[in-house]
């Protein structure tokens, strides 16, 4: 239950103080020398840093080509990278292109060493409710919403997310949605707002006003959802949730989606000495 009770910060924010971090640490790192990943298959023993439980994390493990170092934090990992305790890191796509876009000196290793898919969990009684989620994604798949949604998130550049206007227009029973708020871009709130957007946020609300559910939105974070999803206090969680925690959900005794869609997993390295964060990104 380790993993389950992990929460996951996926956000902006963090990422950029990981890098602000990074780049206080410009000129530390010596003896440096660009050593390019060639072989996505075969690290050769090198360092990689991913996340305490996270996706790249379980899909790691059982490798033995390379020495894995685990960080509680982004700003961690990033840091380690910047001192050259780890020779590259492993992060999703969207991750990827939300470093990228505030920062220089990094670099994606083509090809993807795999990919994960991102689901929604459903409460202890919900078992009803998740099948016909699933039933309704099933369908929705073969749409063209659905394509111009898988569309969008490919074309994702790190920075610009607009979610399409999808106006809630269900009048029955209301679902008790935990979300987490800070998420960018699969589960987020703007200041001022009421309502939460994001690629995962999509995908329920095209449900609920299919089924005719209201949806009452309630920020949460893992730990929390998850507790309150074994109480039955929430219908659905839903925000960055890995697919690679599916069977630990289940066991737990809660009900998951399938998967809404999936993104590459990249090992990211170094191209010089230091990371630099491109500071009008952060105005």
């Amino acid at each position: 239950m380790r993993q389950l009770l992990q929460h996951k910060a996926k956000s902006a924010a963090s990422l950029l103080l990981a890098a602000a971090a990074a780049l206080s640490l410009a000129g530390c790192a010596t003896s440096w020398k660009y050593d390019p990943i060639t072989d996505v298959n075969d690290l050769q023993g090198r360092r990689v840093g991913v996340n305490l439980a996270w996706e790249s994390d379980y899909y790691l493990t059982p490798r033995t080509d390379m020495t894995l170092y685990r960080y509680r934090s982004t700003g961690d990992m990033i840091m380690a990278l910047s001192y050259d305790k780890v020779d590259a890191v492993a992060i999703d796509d969207l991750m990827w292109k939300l470093m990228a876009s505030k920062s220089h000196g990094l670099a994606r290793v083509e090809p993807a060493f795999g990919e994960t898919g991102y689901i929604m969990y459903f409460g202890a009684d919900d078992e009803a409710l998740s099948e016909d989620f699933n039933e309704f994604l099933s369908a929705y798949k073969t749409t063209e919403g659905y394509r111009d949604f898988i569309r969008r998130e490919k074309e994702f550049d790190g920075e610009n997310y607009a979610e399409p206007d999808i106006p809630l227009t269900g009048t029955g029973e209301a679902l008790r949605v935990a979300f987490s708020p800070e998420d960018y871009p699969r589960s987020f709130l703007d200041a001022g707002d009421e309502i939460p957007c994001g690629f995962d946020l999509e995908m329920l609300k095209h449900y609920a006003n299919d089924r005719n559910y209201r949806l009452e939105f309630y920020p949460s974070n893992y730990s929390d959802a998850i507790m309150s999803l074994m109480r039955n206090d929430y219908d659905i969680y839903t925000g960055y949730l890995g697919d690679v925690y599916r069977e630990e959900v289940l066991q737990s005794g809660l009900f998951t989606s399938d998967p809404m869609d999936s993104t590459p997993l990249y090992f990211v390295q170094k191209t010089r000495q230091s990371i630099a964060v491109d500071t009008a990104a952060l105005e």
